[in-house]
């Protein structure tokens, strides 16, 4: 009030506000009513309502009429969509090009290496030439990710601002600010005018508001100077400094304090989706503490597996065990020239998907074969007590020296001693869980939004049933120490896992077991714990280090392979080819007598010569880490018996038509006799790895041949062996009398005969073949290859739902490949592009329909989703050798970041082909010209 007025010929040059100060200072009355320059701003910037408020108060009080700026209702803002859709068709070709534009440099593309859980990834043998089809899985599973970040996107987790524990305290980090704000006393109407009131709402020292009337504009220090306030700056310097002052002190987290948006409504948020990776499963270690009997005479063999008694299904292999001490490892010292560290291990992790109450851990026991029936060679250990008195002593150590004797003779061959189950419904708890599921699935039908949130509860509740913190272990779980004190007797003609799982079925439902099955005091102490996520020197199935891995020696955690109850729909993401072979039973009833004590040797051979057999098979416990030849257990005079050895083979990545197992017969001969040798031959039998190039799973009988085989035997399988000169001499007249199982577990071979039509149809393509090729029981010609690949694209959605998805991303990777490369056969280029197209379409739709597949909240397929995000990549094009003296080779243009010249023309594409589409009838559009749109199809 007291600053002296601008003359009136510069009032021109004074803003809007200034000139309305000018005028209230002119006029009349002004002594009588003062007003504050921030109630005059209220005229300009208050909203419409309390705008009327003021004038009419002003008005009414006295104060002379102004012609204030009038005040509109605010304007809604325009549908950019339905505008965009409606008028597309009218605008001209550059302003619909801007208003699809891509931002400048939005797409970035980086490949980022894969987490590898081991020292080194799993690779096949090397010096080995591959097979094409193995050569593209393992080239698909050591190369790196491909991820196409949008730099203008934003990432889910900052814009929802996830970060555990932030939130909570987050407010406390903000700097505290002084603003002022206007407020009024009253909102409604008044003839009167009010009195008016500035706060200070919050103030750097902390003393709460203040009032107008509270503190004294003089008292106040002074503001900043603005240094340089009238020295010219340019436009640019002047921009450059206030993006500078701009950054100062600004908010990493602009939107912090605003709650988080449930995940069933947040539409706008599209979730990263999880990176493909290794299956586990709900993981317990389980320690070996003590394994000893009541007197300690010989060396003693534990191998422990998991049984699921309800789904009568062995889902572990075998984790093999040895306690013994070192007095006891020297009566085998002539048959253990090597130990390697793999195998002294002590403690395994279990890996379990599916939990259940019907889980059982089984520990077998086996001893050196000696002379004796199972029962005459347990009955020491239950009548004689190593505390009795002198009589015991000696008859422990002259059973210890007979012990040692048959070590010295026998040591290579088994037979079976004991068994004990551990029940692990305490560690599995599932009731829980199976109660949630019924209750959140009747409430199924209570309206759409009720639905939705129905589903996305089970949803959840099903991903509980994978996870070791919420339901594969109770959360109040802990280690604990399962102790046994007694072993059942293995009983010799009840051998195999059929009688095995009518012994856990007997003992789980009453303690009828224990009397009908003899038992033998023992102790056996088990250290059993959630396994945590690392773990310090711990092995995988195929024997490889796992980080962290110590450089100390020291005893390994072996992981063992799980065997799920059901299906496991996780891609393959590493290299991993291994064979179980399982000889089940062997019936030599019309035999000589000689074949009683009976052993089974069995080979992996690369060829018919004894010298041909490959050291690829798994070795057990304090030994080497693999060997050439395994033995079964052998059960004392039995002409039929059963066998439950578990031969684990590490598969050569290369197989050919030599790759056979091969199965030795022999009687042990348990008593030593002057001039007799301990083998005694009765027979042979073989098993062909690969039949019509694929590999061969399942369950056999086999012949066995009493006489040395033939030359160029293992080209046939051994059930049709074609007439020999001399003819070869078969046991029960070439009927099959050896049953074995065969299963594989591997990320190579497919075992599905629409996966394996399709990939060697492919490959035939790709690589230079020799026709007529073969494929599963047919030949096929160069002229029918065309015919042969799209019938193949045609039934590939057809393959089984497991093997489709564990090679998913070799078989979209492949079908992608077929429909933007043209194929050449027979010198005419062949065009596969809409069969691969349409099978992409099937296999989408099927992954999607299916029910035992996960989706996100948005409906996505996860499958689907993981392989866009990650894995898939354009595929490489067809490039001409650099001619010699030429000009280097231009760098690979496909993953560049988008300019804004090539992004502009891509945007372009993308609205006309929103206009073009015919799909919806409501859109009214013009379709170009056939070759335009061929064109377009073409980019």
């Amino acid at each position: 009030a007291t600053a002296k007025l601008p003359e009136r010929e510069n009032a021109r040059s004074l803003t809007p506000i200034a000139t309305f100060w000018c005028k209230l200072h002119n006029r009349s009355g002004f002594e009588k009513h003062r007003y504050s320059s921030a109630e005059i701003r209220k005229q300009f910037t208050l909203p419409p309502n309390l705008g009327q408020y003021h004038r009419q108060s002003i008005s009414t009080s006295g104060f002379p009429s102004l012609q204030l700026p009038q005040f509109y209702d605010p304007v809604e803002p325009v549908d950019f969509e339905g505008l965009l859709m409606t008028q597309l068709n009218r605008l001209d070709a550059e302003l619909a090009q801007e208003l699809g534009d891509f931002t400048e440099d939005d797409l970035d593309v980086a490949f980022t290496p894969k987490e590898c859980r081991t020292l080194q990834p799993s690779l096949p043998e090397e010096g080995v030439e591959l097979d094409p089809h193995v050569r593209d899985c393992v080239q698909t599973y050591i190369r790196e990710w491909l991820i196409v970040n949008q730099k203008n996107q934003g990432s889910p987790e900052i814009g929802g601002f996830k970060k555990s524990g932030s939130r909570r305290d987050f407010h406390k980090t903000l700097q505290k600010q002084t603003f002022e704000s206007e407020s009024l006393e009253g909102r409604e109407p008044s003839t009167q005018a009010r009195p008016r009131h500035l706060n200070v709402l919050c103030d750097v020292t902390g003393k709460g508001p203040l009032t107008a009337c509270g503190f004294d504009l003089r008292s106040l220090p002074p503001d900043p100077r603005l240094e340089n306030l009238l020295q010219q700056v340019s436009a640019e310097d002047f921009e450059k400094q206030n993006e500078e002052a701009r950054r100062t002190n600004r908010q990493a987290e602009l939107f912090a304090l605003y709650p988080s948006v449930d995940e069933e409504d947040a539409v706008e948020i599209r979730p990263v989706p999880e990176c493909p990776k290794e299956h586990l499963g709900n993981r317990i270690l389980v320690k070996v503490l003590t394994l000893k009997f009541e007197i300690e005479i010989e060396p003693l063999f534990a191998s422990i597996a998991l049984y699921d008694v309800k789904e009568r299904k062995k889902i572990s292999e075998n984790f093999h065990c040895d306690l013994n001490s070192d007095q006891f490892r020297g009566f085998l010292r002539a048959y253990t020239p090597s130990v390697a560290p793999s195998s002294q291990a002590r403690s395994a992790v279990f890996s379990v998907t599916y939990p259940s109450s019907d889980i059982y851990l089984v520990v077998k026991i086996e001893k050196v074969l000696q002379q004796g029936e199972i029962g005459d060679c347990a009955e020491p250990y239950v009548v004689i007590k190593e505390g009795d008195g002198g009589k015991s002593k000696e008859k422990i150590e002259k059973l210890k020296l007979q012990a040692e004797a048959f070590c010295q003779r026998l040591g290579k061959y088994r037979m079976p001693f004991a068994w004990a189950p551990i029940s692990l419904t305490s560690f599995f708890n599932v009731s829980t869980l199976d109660r949630e599921v019924t209750d959140v699935e009747s409430m199924v039908g209570r309206g759409s939004m009720g639905e939705r949130r129905t589903l996305s509860q089970t949803r959840r509740l099903s991903e509980r049933a994978l996870s070791l913190e919420e339901n594969g272990v109770g959360s109040n779980y802990k280690t604990t120490t399962m102790t046994v004190n007694s072993f059942f007797k293995q009983e010799g003609d009840r051998l195999s896992d059929e009688d095995l799982f009518k012994f856990l079925a007997d003992y789980k439902r009453s303690s009828s077991l224990q009397r009908r099955v003899k038992s033998i005091p023992g102790l056996l102490r088990l250290e059993i714990s959630p396994a945590p996520e690392i773990i310090s020197g711990s092995l995988t199935p195929e024997m490889l280090p796992v980080k962290p891995f110590p450089e100390t020696r020291t005893r390994p955690h072996k992981e063992i392979l799980e065997f799920p109850i059901r299906e496991v729909y996780v891609p393959h993401t590493v290299y991993r080819n291994l064979l179980y072979v399982y000889p089940q039973r062997l019936n030599f009833t019309n035999k000589l007598a000689s074949a009683r004590n009976i052993t089974v040797k069995i080979q992996f051979m690369c060829g018919e010569d004894t010298s041909n057999a490959m050291p690829v098979i798994f070795g057990k416990s304090t030994g080497p880490e693999f060997l050439q030849e395994v033995y079964t257990a052998v059960t004392y005079h039995n002409k039929s018996p059963d066998f439950y050895e578990e031969v684990k083979i590490k598969l050569p990545a290369k197989l050919t038509v030599n790759h056979h197992l091969l199965f030795t017969f022999y009687h042990i001969s348990c008593q030593q006799k002057q001039g007799t040798s301990v083998e005694s031959l009765l027979g042979y039998s073989w098993l062909p790895i690969l039949l019509s190039e694929r590999l061969q799973t399942g369950s056999y009988c086999l012949p066995v041949a009493l006489e040395k085989l033939p030359p160029n035997y293992s080209m046939h399988s051994a059930e049709k062996v074609p007439s020999q000169n001399p003819p070869i001499k078969w046991a029960e007249g070439h009927k099959g009398v050896f049953n074995i199982e065969v299963q594989a577990v591997s990320s190579v071979h497919t075992q599905d005969n629409h996966l394996e039509k399709f990939f060697t149809l492919c490959h035939s393509l790709e690589n230079q073949v020799t026709f007529p090729i073969r494929v599963l029981d047919q030949k096929i010609s160069e002229t029918a290859l065309e015919h042969e690949l799209k019938l193949s694209l045609i039934c590939l959605n057809s393959s089984r739902l497991e093997p489709l998805v564990l090679f998913l991303h070799l078989v979209l990777d492949k079908l992608f490949q077929l429909s933007v490369q043209p194929m050449v056969i027979a010198g005419q280029t062949a065009n596969f592009s809409q069969f691969a197209f349409e099978s992409v379409v099937a296999i989408a739709n099927s992954l999607h329909n299916s029910n035992d597949l996960a989706k996100d909240q948005h409906g996505r397929n996860c499958l689907l989703a993981s392989y866009v995000h990650y894995v898939f990549r354009l595929p490489e094009p067809p490039r001409d050798p650099p001619k010699s003296g030429g000009t280097a080779a231009l760098p690979d243009p496909r993953y560049h970041t988008y300019g804004r010249t090539s992004a502009a023309a891509v945007s372009s594409k993308l609205l006309q082909a929103r206009v073009m589409s015919s799909s919806n009838p409501d859109l009214a559009g013009t379709h170009c010209a056939a070759d335009e749109e061929n064109s377009d199809r073409s980019c």
